[in-house]
């Protein structure tokens, strides 16, 4: 007869759930809204989802945390679309270690439209 499994612990497939990466980015800036943002592995342009669907109204607002469901490890490029159409990308996003980036004013100093 085989134990009883344990009431103290989740079952194996729930610890694996559990323990997968979840990463998030913060939108520092000060009043840039983005309704696209756009994860490709570094130096692509095989841009994912759109990432800002994730949240509830649908765009990343400043000063908001936004979880990006498609990443995985790995090094990336972000683009980001502004409600105004302008267009930045950010190149370079170490996630090899680190499940959390950010973006700031000075990463949109040379966006286009």
């Amino acid at each position: 007869m085989s134990p009883e499994p344990s009431r103290h612990f989740p079952a194996p497939r729930i610890l694996n759930a559990l323990a997968a990466d979840r990463f998030f980015g913060f939108n520092e800036t000060t009043s840039t809204v983005f309704t696209g943002v756009y994860l490709a592995p570094e130096g692509t342009t095989a841009w994912g989802p759109n990432e800002a669907l994730n949240d509830k109204d649908k765009v990343w607002d400043a000063h908001e945390r936004l979880a990006f469901k498609s990443a995985a490890r790995g090094k990336f490029d972000l683009k980001v679309v502004d409600r105004s159409g302008r267009v930045c990308i950010k190149r370079g996003l170490d996630l090899t270690k680190d499940l959390t980036f950010d973006i700031r004013e000075q990463d949109l100093l040379e966006c286009g439209k």
